[in-house]
């Protein structure tokens, strides 16, 4: 149309990462979007956290539509913030990817190089040493991790890490057995009227879980995921079958509910 001074967008078609980084740039521009032009790599930062936990609920849904839609948001979050950091002339895309490049080739030796290791286990403990020799700012293996990983993660990776160089169990049993210890301090706490050591040993009973988890190959943020929606689902069912007989789970007693919870429980395992 003559006199149309919309800007110029990237081919529909185009599924280079290039057309995302043009559609940065017209978003920016003076003809794009307010909003948009405003934004900085640290206005960013909530958003970004939002996808990636939105990408893991996809994860956890094992839904690969979600998970591919998650992951192009998180994608196209990350571009926008190279293309921010490339007009203020702080980095670029090639910056992002050769250090991230040779910084995978750093630490995989055993590929690039002519270290020798077979041994999953062996990956990553050499890739923990070879990070902590990179950082000498770090005085500890276990620095490092950022403050903002839910304390499950943080668990996780501090047992990874701590596993690595060989302080781990050496199977799941002996994580079950201390896990055991752990809820007999905690009973031991309670039984004395311990208060203030109640909150430590409970802390420790979790760490211990989140220590199974790994020796057993799961995720213990997906696991608790799937726990928590299928408390929902359940409690769900409650709420409806109460609702049909004109009561709400206020009015209802524990004896009902539980009823309820059973049935659902049935019903999912049929």
């Amino acid at each position: 149309m003559d006199g149309d001074k919309r800007p110029k967008t990237p081919e529909d078609d185009d599924s280079s990462l290039d057309s995302l980084f043009s559609l940065c740039k017209v978003l920016r521009g003076e003809e794009g979007c307010p909003w948009d032009r405003s934004q900085t790599i640290t206005s960013l930062t909530p958003y970004i956290l939002e996808e990636a936990h939105e990408l893991i609920d996809a994860i956890a849904a094992e839904d690969s539509d979600r998970v591919a839609e998650e992951l192009g948001d998180l994608v196209f979050l990350l571009i926008f913030c190279i293309e921010i950091a490339r007009e203020g002339g702080l980095f670029t895309l090639r910056d992002v990817v050769k250090s991230t490049g040779d910084k995978m080739k750093r630490r995989h030796p055993h590929v690039f190089g002519e270290g020798d290791v077979q041994k999953a286990t062996d990956v990553r403990k050499q890739w923990e040493e070879i990070k902590l020799q990179e950082e000498p700012e770090q005085s500890s293996l276990l620095e490092g991790l950022s403050p903002t990983l839910s304390p499950m993660t943080a668990s996780f990776r501090l047992q990874e890490k701590a596993a690595a160089v060989g302080f781990d169990w050496p199977k799941p049993e002996d994580v079950i057995v201390k896990m055991r210890e752990e809820l007999q301090e905690l009973q031991n706490a309670l039984s004395r009227g311990r208060r203030e050591a109640v909150g430590t040993e409970i802390g420790d009973l979790l760490f211990s879980l989140v220590n199974l988890a790994r020796k057993l190959g799961e995720n213990p943020e997906i696991c608790l995921k799937h726990t928590i929606a299928k408390f929902q689902r359940r409690f769900a069912h409650i709420e409806r079958a109460l609702n049909s007989k004109g009561k709400t789970p206020s009015e209802s007693t524990l004896e009902e509910m539980d009823e309820l919870w059973n049935q659902a429980k049935q019903e999912e395992q049929e």
